[in-house]
């Protein structure tokens, strides 16, 4: 099973739309701040799945940075409310493991 490095970059306002390959399942496991400026304001990370929001969680000018142990088999979409610069999402995207019956 080989794993590939995955990574992208959410701009202000423009959420990003991922989609996988075929049999291939992502691995989330870290956003971050582009760039930390003297702004105090909370950055809310969120991630659309299935017509369903969800908050994956916050950074700060105090944590620029989350980890994540996340796992997608269908497409996603992940945003955030930094107006003053991007975050960056960081993985890998790897084969779906095959399920055998019990």
């Amino acid at each position: 099973m080989s794993m590939q490095f995955w990574g992208v970059e959410v701009k202000s306002k423009v959420p990003s739309k991922v989609e996988l390959e075929f049999g291939n399942v992502i691995h989330l496991s870290q956003a971050t701040l582009s760039d930390v400026k003297k702004d105090n304001e909370p950055v809310v990370l969120r991630v659309k799945v299935d017509g369903k929001d969800h908050v994956l969680g916050i950074l700060s000018q105090s944590t620029p940075q989350l980890s994540f142990d996340l796992v997608f088999d269908s497409e996603f979409e992940i945003s955030h409310n930094f107006k003053n610069g991007s975050v960056h999402f960081l993985g890998y995207q790897t084969e779906m493991p095959m399920r055998y019956p019990c």
